[in-house]
């Protein structure tokens, strides 16, 4: 009997990164719910499901990686429209002040070759992510578990930085700053279609980009040299992207890499 209470324990166990997306979603559930908002109905049924899938499986089940990956993109996607409807403030206009304090803003533009390379760059962090997470559901339930850990772990806390301090984008806020569009060939024109469809509107701070970056980086130091070597020149190319394509405040980099130091030198700890 006492074992099977231990096995029982043991598949209902919540992680660290699956606390915070349930804490997450019951914030913005009651947040919605109080406001009398129409999607709460959503939130809620999303926050039911997810939590279904933790009662049913064990830590490291390929499920569970699944659905953390889920529910990130379900975070995302949904965040402007909540920031929205809950009329939560907008605060570019204190990111970019922040940044003036740094430096003067860089209101240029590249040739078009090289935001073409930019762009490329900027796209190698779907390609990363994906490798990555494809990568993990093949190993076995211990990598699974301390991978979604680490790299889910920072995509809530991303997301709390969306819900309190959402911006949009350097060129979508202040167009004025920038006389001189962003001009490049095929690779430019595919990642800005890409950013069109998928990207939230205010997703500016912390740069998730960035902070999943480091910490796909940081996982891979340890655990997959090859890939790590592979991805770190795409991954240098990607952080500057983000500012040279005018999609992130530099106060944004900066902020991902504070929350990477801290995450990764907890997550280190840990596993000592």
């Amino acid at each position: 009997m006492a074992e099977f209470q231990e096995a029982v324990g043991m598949m209902r166990r919540v992680s660290v990164h699956e606390a915070l997306f349930l804490v997450i979603g019951l914030s913005l559930g009651l947040q919605s719910a109080l406001a009398g908002l129409g999607l709460s109905g959503v939130v809620w049924g999303f926050l039911g499901v997810y939590g279904s899938i933790l009662w049913f499986t064990a830590p490291g089940d390929k499920l569970r990686l699944l659905s953390a990956y889920g529910a990130a993109w379900a975070l995302y996607a949904g965040s402007s429209v909540l920031v929205e409807k809950l009329g939560i403030p907008l605060r570019h206009r204190e990111l970019l002040a922040a940044d003036s304090f740094l430096h003067r803003p860089w209101t240029g533009t590249l040739p078009t070759w090289a935001n073409d390379f930019f762009s490329a760059g900027y796209l190698s962090y779907h390609v990363y992510l994906h490798w990555a997470c494809v990568d993990a559901l093949l190993r076995g339930p211990t990598w699974r578990l301390e991978f979604s850990r680490r790299i889910f772990t920072a995509f809530g806390i991303g997301f709390i930085g969306y819900f309190t301090l959402p911006a949009a984008s350097p060129a979508q806020a202040f167009p004025k700053l920038f006389p001189q569009g962003i001009t490049g060939g095929l690779i430019t024109a595919w990642n800005d279609s890409i950013n069109a469809a998928m990207a939230a509107r205010y997703d500016s701070f912390p740069s998730l980009h960035v902070l999943i970056t480091l910490m796909l980086l940081g996982w891979d130091w340890r655990r997959f040299h090859g890939r790590f070597w592979m991805m770190l020149i795409p991954s240098g190319v990607m952080i500057a992207a983000t500012v040279v394509l005018r999609l992130h405040y530099t106060v944004d980099l900066l902020a991902s890499g504070i929350l990477f130091v801290g995450l990764h030198a907890f997550f280190e700890r840990e596993r000592t």
